[in-house]
């Protein structure tokens, strides 16, 4: 295909401490994804040079002032190049106040083009929090800066590895927060958007498992009210707007339920629910995903990973998903497990 013919996907370098540079390169050694894309890195010029020369690349850098340059060749690394990071105040695998406010211009950037519709989508290398705090942006993560830059007044984060799709009402909370935050409004809100993002995906009648709060859903009240108060409320209030939500179901077994096809889509109620059972069923080939954003956002499901960046030894099976997601989604409209 041409260049006209495929989506153009901007891909955010992320936290030039940490893997996204690496594995955003290795990921674009594989011709797979030329074939279905036209990749545009947001970075740094000198950071991805080091990553190409991390991993013994063959890859050549082409800078680009605009969307319009686009080479979209296997063995050419598109990179509209920011210039705003000196690679001397860099420290692999440490946090770095420079990068955390580099890796938000980015993600600034590629949000600008997206709005614009340069780009069909917009692919996320991981930022580390603890360097964005540091660098002045209040944000708790992606989605949160996303929404505030697009004006996104209800959004969440789904993760999605294999058949397993879940929904979190909260994230980066501690769990005294997160527990506060089980009211019947938000998850009202949350399914609402569930449903309304599923049924854009081509799913007319997704079915939405809602997990539990306390163990064994509550125990009838004996080991906490949130079900009876909270969340069995808003199942039923949104079953009676078409929504099919069901539960609240215990949360040590919902999850196999929509493994097995039972449910589409799981709603967790706080960051550690969801995250494990998607990271236990299929860590490596995870994805998360966007809802409630005016355009296509898809990211890696783990972090900068300070442990071992500069090793070369980052696995990239994230990315590639996401970056396949995220075209599946922006060209087809499709959620459905591929």
């Amino acid at each position: 295909m041409t260049t006209k013919e495929r989506p153009i996907i901007a891909i955010t370098m992320g936290d030039a401490a940490g893997i996204g540079p690496e594995i955003i390169v290795k990921v674009l050694q594989l011709k797979q994804i030329y074939s279905l894309c036209c990749p545009l890195v947001v970075g740094e010029g000198n950071t991805m040079k080091a990553a190409i020369k991390l991993v013994k690349s063959p890859l050549k850098l082409h800078p680009v002032k605009t969307v319009a340059e686009l080479k979209g060749q296997f063995g050419v690394i598109d990179l509209l190049d920011l210039h705003n990071l000196n690679r001397k105040e860099v420290v692999t695998g440490q946090v770095c106040k420079a990068c955390g406010k580099a890796a938000m211009e980015y993600i600034a950037k590629a949000a600008e083009l997206a709005l614009k519709g340069e780009v069909k989508a917009l692919v996320t290398a991981p930022i580390n929090k603890e360097a964005t705090v540091q660098a002045g942006y209040g944000d708790v993560g992606h989605l949160e800066f996303l929404a505030r830059l697009t004006g996104a007044t209800e959004y969440a984060t789904m993760l999605v590895t294999g058949p397993l799709r879940v929904v979190h009402l909260t994230t980066h909370y501690s769990l005294k927060q997160a527990c506060a935050l089980v009211t019947k409004e938000r998850i009202l809100a949350k399914l609402k958007l569930t449903h309304n993002s599923f049924r854009q995906w081509g799913i007319e009648h997704p079915r939405i498992g809602v997990a539990a709060l306390n163990p064994h859903a509550g125990e009838g009240g004996l080991f906490g009210t949130e079900e009876i108060e909270q969340i069995m409320p808003a199942v039923k209030k949104a079953r009676s707007l078409g929504i099919d939500a069901r539960g609240p179901f215990p949360a040590d077994s919902i999850f196999t339920r929509a493994i097995n096809g039972e449910f589409d889509v799981v709603l967790a109620m706080y960051h550690d629910q969801g995250h494990i059972p998607i990271k236990v069923h299929g860590f490596e080939k995870s994805v998360s995903v966007a809802l409630g954003l005016p355009f296509v956002r898809t990211s890696v499901d783990h972090g900068t990973a300070f442990d071992i960046a500069g090793k070369g030894v980052a696995n990239a099976r994230s990315l590639v998903e996401a970056i396949k997601m995220a075209i599946r989604l922006s060209e087809e409209g499709s959620i459905r497990y591929a």
